[in-house]
């Protein structure tokens, strides 16, 4: 009987990598969910932002709650336990599925196509720079109050959603969202190989991870919650947290702060906050010191630039948006910067992107293991590029516009996928949106009103300046490694996982916006977030100047000192700063967590300095607690405010 059990044991061990349609079917419920919570959390309660970060808070309570229930669940049976493919796989779905709703997808989506109609007004003339140019298939009309009754809520209670005026536009922005989809994708399928097994990026955020996976394995019998020190950082959050909660309900208590206050170093010096973020600190130890070194380094030379172009009085003017860095100048050096690194990572993995030609004009040739075959990528990513351009040209953008904006959403979602797996920053955003660079880079003067208006709705695929869907799915494709011949497993469940989350998300927008009124929200993507956009494009069609040469000159310099940073880089071993550093100094999260950055390198270099690796690993544990205990911390807010304070909560969680 001892042979026997040890045989079977053997067995279920040695399926403990594989993926199953079990993990399929619970991948899709946790993604149900986690669009439920992730929406009612914000639309209803009014508390936290659940998932601005590229790790989302909401994604990662929910999974931890999840691997933790697993040794409890085993004793009772077996059979509804998860094995550690089946983990990776629900959180491949779960990465991709908290991309959908509120700041991801769905809010500014949904936001975008409603607002121009809505919000139109005699004093921002709207109706006269932009209606006459929107085609009725993009964006919904006001037809029997449909559009006010879904952001004000109808005056005499709930009604029935008027889907007749919604449902042509949804069904043909579903065929430009089911392309963008596809293309991220496909482009992660061909980059895996490269950035992972070539260039051996960290991905902190999967290795943060690790240990929730690997609960699913049968064989072990020591988990993180055995490990001293992840209490120990589990506990700072966590008390800090109820402590500042308890301060809403007792407010003669003193309050902690945590928040810091925006601190600048001279007049025309840009500011950064000294604020803590846990979650920051947890997973930027993780990341490597060269990493974390050059971002606050860079922040520091680039705010001298600013400093001091400000001092002699340089100023570039033009309407940006809200979502670039704060000085045009250098959102513009950093752009260049950022695309001279995306298109450096292309030509260092030219040798792999011939291989992956090779395996579509050769049918015999391997096809990589991959989620999708190199076939199925390249000619996917080709139509997809081409229903893209398509769509945009009918729509009335014109095609250098179209093929620009193209080129620079390449570059944005792939240059913050880029940072995200390398320095494990889970709050990145690019330092300047497409639609600015496309815009400025043709000049808007030389744009027609018709080409403009359409590139406000491309704003739909803004998610934050998140990347949308590019990062999580480089990330599922790390994830995937972990799974054994099933990997084909995971392209069908992030298309699924993505399916669920926009089916739960338009149900529950709809159902609430036309019982409550979706403004009264009072959530950025329906209040402010897709007024701004149209604002901001207004602002370009009455700006009548061409190509703007002031632009692009630090278009071209920031290109040049990135080519620089790269040479010195991979010639010279003792070069200390990294290139990732001068990509994103600027923007509104770097500023926000540079601070929580800088210490992070101080506690690994002091621990690397003095117990080196060894107790470096030893630490890790803490790293795990402190992310763990902010998020738990963040969710037990969220209830506190779902029992005192319903409809009135507290952001206590944001960038």
């Amino acid at each position: 009987m001892s042979a026997v059990a040890q045989t079977l044991a053997a067995a279920e061990t040695a399926t403990d990598d594989r993926a199953t349609l079990n993990g399929l079917l619970v991948g899709s419920v946790f993604v149900a969910w986690i669009n439920f919570w992730i929406s009612y959390a914000e639309y209803i309660v009014h508390a936290s932002r659940m998932n601005i970060s590229h790790y989302p808070v909401a994604l990662f309570i929910s999974y931890f709650v999840l691997a933790a229930s697993i040794p409890l669940v085993r004793r009772v049976s077996s059979r509804f336990s998860l094995s550690s493919g089946n983990m990776a796989l629900i959180l491949a779905m779960g990465m991709v599925g908290a991309m959908v709703p509120t700041s991801g997808l769905m809010g500014f989506f949904l936001g975008i196509i409603a607002t121009p109609f809505y919000f139109a007004t005699a004093e921002n003339r709207w109706g006269e720079f932009f209606h006459p140019h929107i085609p009725e298939w993009v964006a919904p009309r006001d037809y029997g109050y449909a559009l006010t009754w879904f952001f004000d809520g109808p005056p005499g209670g709930p009604v029935e959603i008027p889907w007749s005026v919604w449902i042509t536009p949804i069904f043909w922005w579903l065929i430009l969202i089911g392309a963008v989809v596809y293309a991220s994708a496909a482009i992660a399928s061909i980059l895996r190989k490269p950035w992972s097994e070539h260039e051996r990026l960290v991905y902190p955020l999967v290795s943060a991870t690790q240990d929730l996976i690997h609960v699913g394995d049968v064989s072990r019998k020591r988990f993180f919650w055995h490990e001293k020190l992840f209490w120990v950082g589990l506990a700072v959050p966590v008390v800090l947290m109820i402590w500042n909660f308890l301060v809403f309900l007792f407010p003669l208590l003193p309050f902690i702060n945590t928040q810091g206050r925006w601190l600048a170093v001279a007049r025309g010096f840009p500011s950064f906050r000294t604020r803590l973020n846990f979650f920051t600190l947890g997973f930027a130890y993780l990341a490597n010191l060269e990493v974390l070194f050059s971002i606050w380094v860079f922040y520091l030379i680039t705010s001298a630039e600013v400093w001091g172009l400000n001092r002699v009085g340089f100023k570039i003017t033009g309407t940006e948006d809200s979502w670039c860095s704060i000085d045009a100048a250098s959102g513009w050096q950093s752009f260049g910067g950022l695309t001279a690194m995306v298109l450096w990572g292309l030509w260092v993995a030219r040798g792999h992107l011939r291989d992956v030609w090779g395996g579509v004009v050769d049918r015999k040739r391997p096809q990589g293991e991959e989620i999708l075959t190199y076939r199925g990528s390249v000619v996917g990513l080709g139509v997809s590029v081409l229903i893209i351009v398509f769509w945009m040209k009918v729509a009335g953008m014109s095609l250098g516009l179209a093929v620009l904006l193209l080129f620079a959403t390449f570059i944005v979602t792939v240059g913050v996928a880029r940072i995200v797996s390398e320095s494990g920053l889970i709050y990145v955003r690019a330092p300047m949106t497409p639609q600015v660079f496309s815009i400025y880079a043709i000049g808007p003067g030389n744009l027609s009103s018709q080409a403009l208006t359409i590139s406000a709705f491309s704003y739909a695929f803004f998610s934050q300046g998140k990347g949308l869907f590019m990062g999580p799915m480089m990330h599922t494709t790390k994830l995937a490694e972990q799974v054994r011949n099933r990997k084909s497993l995971f392209a069908g469940a992030l298309f699924l996982s993505i399916a669920v989350g926009l089916s739960v998300c338009t149900g529950l927008t709809f159902s609430w916006g036309y019982d409550s009124g979706a403004y009264n929200f009072s959530d950025y993507p329906f209040s402010s977030g897709s007024k701004h956009a149209f604002n901001a494009t207004i602002n370009k069609i009455r700006d009548t100047r061409g190509m703007d040469f002031k632009r692009l000159g630090f278009f071209g310099a920031g290109t040049i000192v990135m080519s620089v940073l790269l040479f010195l880089r991979y010639r010279l071993p003792w070069w200390p700063l990294h290139p990732i550093g001068f990509t994103i100094p600027l923007t509104y999260p770097t500023r926000n967590s540079v601070f929580a950055i800088l210490i992070a390198w101080i506690c690994k270099s002091v621990v690397l300095r003095f117990g080196g690796v060894s107790l470096y690993d030893r630490t890790r544990p803490i790293c795990l607690g402190i992310v763990v205990g902010y998020a738990l911390g963040v969710g037990l807010s969220f209830l506190g405010d779902y029992i005192w304070f319903f409809g009135d909560g507290h952001g206590v969680h944001s960038w």
